[in-house]
């Protein structure tokens, strides 16, 4: 997903109370007093996307700052490792307006991280889906191998049988030769013995 950097637009009044009502909603590690110096230091920013998004974020990169330079850090430190990886960044202007607590700063970058948020969570919604379609897709071509179409079955059948005929053939010439095996050896035993009786007779 590519990411661009991009300035948080101006909100009315009505989108201002749907970031604070959509902030309320999420569980923060301190309350609430003054949003935009509770959320200076972007470790708010980054329990909300864990909230919603645990796999792309590592809540230990992110520690309660008073200094602008650690404000700083996070900040960039979001902008890299998380927020390109929802397909956007955060201008250094805005970054440097919610350090400075600039009057509806952070609410400005909230809602665009909410609309990022939602756009995100859609296209891994979608990805999931199509990773669950290609098993299936898979599997159906695997049922398709083990249960081939009857036309297919029938020709199978068709040769087994033949097979089987071929082998029972086999068995009964089997059967015949070893018959007649011993058939020679029963007249070999008697010409042997008038051969000898002939001998004992005194005739050659």
């Amino acid at each position: 997903m590519k990411s661009k950097e991009m300035d948080a637009p101006p909100l009315s009044e009505d989108e201002l109370n749907e970031i604070y009502n959509w902030v309320d909603t999420v569980p923060l590690s301190r309350p609430k007093k003054h949003i935009g110096r509770d959320f200076a230091d972007g470790v708010l920013i980054a329990e909300i996307i864990q909230h919603y998004v645990p796999s792309i974020i590592d809540i230990h990169n992110y520690s309660m700052a008073h200094s602008v330079q650690q404000k700083q850090y996070n900040w960039n430190t979001l902008n890299a490792k998380v927020f390109r990886k929802m397909g956007f960044q955060i201008t250094q202007k805005d970054i440097d307006a919610v350090i400075q607590v600039i009057p509806e700063a952070i609410e400005r970058i909230l809602k665009v991280i909410q609309v990022k948020l939602d756009m995100f969570l859609e296209h891994q919604e979608q990805n999931q889906v199509q990773k669950y379609d290609k098993p299936n897709e898979v599997q159906k071509n695997q049922n398709q191998v083990n249960n081939p179409k009857p036309g297919v079955n029938n020709k199978q059948n068709d040769k087994d049988l033949v097979i089987q005929d071929q082998k029972e053939t086999i068995e009964i010439l089997e059967l015949k030769i070893q018959k007649l095996e011993q058939l020679v050896k029963l007249k070999d035993s008697k010409i042997q013995q008038l051969t000898q009786k002939l001998q004992q007779a005194g005739i050659k």
